[in-house]
């Protein structure tokens, strides 16, 4: 079995953050290990994270000083497990769990597949047969909007880019992960820009997930719609790749 390092985003989660569940994966699964990132938080989730990080040597935790959005703040976990452990995988997952820990086997038999292991596997909310998954419905009309925009300005199909469950070999997050992020909500979209077209159909793969659930309390909102249309109208017209088109998201918005 591969070894599997996860960062944890955290932004003022101390009322929300299921430490148990942690713990319990900790305990569980001895090639896992978690890296919590406080965002600047302003409530008690330092001190939340601190307690954590004392209960087990697979849980630490790192401060930014101020709050940096979800992409630096993943970026900052990523780029700290690659200086400080030899971690075979690495990826992020949302605080609030709404993807439970218990997909997470799931995702390292994908990389333990003796033929054409992926590089990268992503989590996807796709409702099929025998899943459980909860969205609300005004969430769930919102989704299938952005899919479709941001397929358009991808061009690339994929299910689900948003989800926030993402797995990646180590070599794959050293490349990914090196260089700061334009976007701040969709940064899910840049990696996959990162990627490529060609080793997005070749060495990734979306892993439907068998649970999701809904959690009140989501922090993206306006600001990705905003970022979204941006990236729409930036494409339509340079009519360039879509990596340009982030750039010019960031000029036009300044």
């Amino acid at each position: 079995m591969q070894t599997l390092a996860i960062v944890i985003p955290c932004h003022n989660e101390a009322l929300r953050l299921d430490s148990t569940a942690f713990i319990r994966a900790a305990e569980t699964w001895p090639w896992i290990s978690f890296c919590f990132v406080d965002d600047g938080s302003t409530d008690a989730t330092a001190e939340l994270l601190a307690h954590l990080s004392q209960l087990s040597p697979a849980m630490h935790a790192i401060y930014l000083s101020r709050n940096m959005g979800k992409a630096e703040a993943v970026r900052a976990g990523v780029r700290h497990i690659l200086a400080n452990t030899h971690a075979d995988l690495v990826g992020f997952w949302d605080a609030d769990l709404a993807a439970p820990l218990e997909e997470i086997p799931s995702f390292m038999a994908a990389f333990e597949r003796p033929v054409n292991p992926p590089a990268a596997v992503f989590g996807s909310r796709w409702p099929h047969l025998g899943t459980d998954i909860r969205r609300s419905g005004s969430r769930g009309f919102a989704s299938i909007l952005a899919k479709a925009a941001i397929r358009r300005v991808l061009g690339v199909q994929v299910w689900d880019t948003q989800c926030g469950a993402k797995i990646f070999s180590r070599a794959l997050a050293a490349e990914v992960f090196r260089d700061k992020f334009r976007t701040k909500w969709l940064f899910d979209v840049e990696i996959l820009a990162r990627i490529g077209k060609r080793r997005l159909k070749k060495e990734t793969m979306e892993l439907p997930l068998t649970a999701w659930y809904d959690v009140p309390g989501s922090k993206v909102g306006i600001s990705a719609l905003f970022e979204l249309v941006w990236l729409i109208f930036a494409r339509a017209m340079r009519r360039e790749n879509w990596y340009n088109s982030v750039d010019a998201c960031i000029d036009n918005r300044r």
